[in-house]
């Protein structure tokens, strides 16, 4: 069973607006709802830029892979864009191997991913 923490943070820019969210553990079919409940409350606010930061991830499993393919759908759908960014190897491979990588933008660093949007 997978233990998993979300953070949401919202920090202050001078350029487009973002929400963070930092997950740490793991996303498998124990949580995965948990994940979506998370992203869902903050994909409701209208976002033109919501960042997912995997550095603390652990492992993620296709549930989790379908929240947040899921998510990055729903914001797209609002006029926003979901971005991944620090991915660890095994999440990584993941995204990679279900071509998933080539839906959701991915990138090294947080930062990374705030300036390229």
């Amino acid at each position: 069973m997978g233990l998993l923490r979300a953070s949401v943070s919202v920090p202050e820019s001078t350029g487009v607006p973002y929400t963070v969210v930092a997950l740490t553990g793991e996303v498998d079919a124990t949580n995965s709802e948990e994940l979506h409940g998370v992203l869902e409350s903050v994909v409701l606010q209208l976002l033109r830029l919501l960042v997912v930061d995997l550095s603390g991830l652990t492992f993620m499993d296709s549930t989790g892979l379908r929240m947040l393919l899921r998510s990055s759908r729903e914001l797209d759908q609002q006029g926003g864009v979901l971005a991944l960014a620090a991915p660890q190897v095994p999440v990584a491979r993941v995204l990679q191997l279900t071509r998933a990588d080539q839906l959701i933008p991915v990138y090294a660093t947080v930062t990374d991913a705030i300036a390229e949007a």
